[in-house]
């Protein structure tokens, strides 16, 4: 089966379990029709080469889980900022100096992980953010 027949069928697993888990499948670039299913929940991008996500990407309102460890995104759209209803954001092993200011209207996140990006430089009102999280129960990887 080749990458895009595996890419696919996990697009199609999609729609009926609003989960999709496209982790280790030698991604370089996120299809941007994956923003056309409105109601996915968990969306796995896990060990791939992803460089770049789809400015639109916070269209996925629904999105609770968002896992996008071990790739090779240098930055994140601020659309992410509009994932409120966001409870996981894996940002792990990724090449991330900064990441958007906003991100704190997150306030729902019960999973933060943004180790292993050894050049990630957070504001002060964002690592107020952090610890804000941190307070109310959200497991940390900083």
């Amino acid at each position: 089966m080749s990458i895009n027949e595996i890419h696919n069928q996990k697009i199609l697993e999609l729609i009926q379990s609003n989960k999709c888990d496209l982790s280790n499948a030698n991604i370089s670039e996120l299809d941007t029709n994956i923003l056309n299913y409105k109601n996915i929940e968990e969306l796995i991008l896990s060990e791939n080469k992803i460089t770049v996500l789809p400015k639109d990407i916070g269209k996925l309102n629904n999105l609770k889980w968002l896992v996008l460890s071990d790739n090779l995104l240098s930055k994140i759209p601020s659309s992410i900022c509009e994932l409120i209803n966001l409870e996981g954001l894996f940002l792990s092993g990724n090449n991330l100096t900064k990441i958007p200011k906003n991100i704190i209207s997150l306030k729902k996140l019960k999973w933060l992980a943004l180790s292993e990006n050894n050049n990630l430089v957070l504001d002060t009102s964002q690592k107020s953010w952090i610890e804000d999280l941190r307070l109310n129960g959200c497991k940390i990887l900083y």
